[in-house]
């Protein structure tokens, strides 16, 4: 029951600093966490935490997903699906516009905290590289890390994740990033991005992803993007000099993480003092995306120091050359 106590604590903190929504949104907004905050301690008092952690993930009952649903039956019938929230997250000190939907709610209330807590540690003067930006959580936080005298370069293939990313920058006036509307892969070419399935109970990614076993079938839509290697990106595009070093390279891009480690071959052979964060994808699968990845890094002298796999099936590792 602690634990509720401290759920209900930063929500109701998350709703008080909230700007740029209306009161019946916000009474709604708190009301769901309400509700989400008492069916989560009925199940875990019914079903004990492991079973109902496991109840959970297969019920989709996520907070972004019973607050999209919610929020999306309320506004059933009203033309305002574009409409951006913004919000203040006072923890992190930083402001965020979202859209309307549950990933990018999930996405900047950052479901992968403990991470960026205590393993994803930036500090003064670095240089990080996130590939696979989103519209900007990991972007910011590395930017307030890095400082003044650090750099960050935020790349993400999806115009519209990019725009919305971009005036995430802008808002928090984060002058120490630079964006870039790339994919990044292990070669140069024009490729497909594929949108995130429609439906609610789809078995495929809800992000975007290059790769086509990862699209939802049956509804794929894509746009065409540039793709180029990370080491073209960052010297030739001007994001790093020629006589810098990058300190962190952060990877979530759906299953094309070996892509890019292949196309930043040069940028991880001159930099000695690097660690890099990557979301691996597909494990269900089997070792066809993990044992490729973990052999490139030992290859390499990257030493793996954390690793973390999650419910859902998604690993999360650090590794740090040695």
């Amino acid at each position: 029951m602690q634990n509720s106590s401290l759920l209900l604590t930063k929500y109701v903190s998350w709703l008080r600093h909230s700007e740029g929504i209306n009161l019946s949104d916000k009474l709604l907004l708190f009301f769901i966490k309400l509700y989400y905050l008492a069916l989560i301690s009925f199940l875990r008092l019914a079903l004990g935490k492991t079973r109902s952690k496991r109840l959970i993930l297969k019920r989709g009952l996520d907070f972004g997903v019973v607050w999209y649903n919610s929020y999306k039956f309320w506004k059933r019938g009203e033309k305002n699906g574009h409409e951006l929230l913004k919000f203040k997250m006072p923890k992190h000190d930083f402001e965020f516009y979202c859209r309307k939907n549950k990933d990018d709610f999930k996405t900047m209330t950052f479901h992968e905290d403990d991470i960026l807590n205590y393993h994803f540690t930036p500090k003064e003067g670095d240089i990080v590289v996130d590939v696979g930006a989103h519209i900007g959580p990991y972007t910011i936080i590395a930017s307030k890390r890095v400082g003044s005298c650090g750099k960050v370069v935020a790349i993400e293939a999806d115009p519209g994740n990019f725009d919305l990313l971009s005036r995430n920058i802008q808002l928090n006036k984060l002058s120490n990033v630079l964006a870039l509307n790339y994919a990044a892969y292990s070669e140069e070419k024009k490729i497909k991005l594929y949108l995130p399935s429609s439906g609610e109970e789809s078995p495929y990614t809800k992000y975007n992803t290059i790769m086509s076993d990862r699209a939802a079938r049956g509804d794929e839509k894509s746009v065409e993007v540039s793709a180029n290697t990370l080491d073209y990106l960052l010297l030739s595009k001007n994001m790093i000099k020629q006589e810098e070093e990058v300190n962190w390279i952060k990877i979530d891009v759906e299953g094309a993480e070996y892509e890019v480690l292949k196309g930043a071959k040069d940028i991880l052979s001159k930099s000695s003092n690097i660690a890099l964060l990557i979301e691996i994808h597909n494990l269900s699968a089997g070792n066809i995306l993990y044992k490729p990845i973990r052999e490139f890094l030992s290859l390499r002298n990257f030493k793996i120091e954390f690793e973390k796999t999650s419910e859902s099936g998604e690993r999360h590792i650090i590794a740090r050359k040695y």
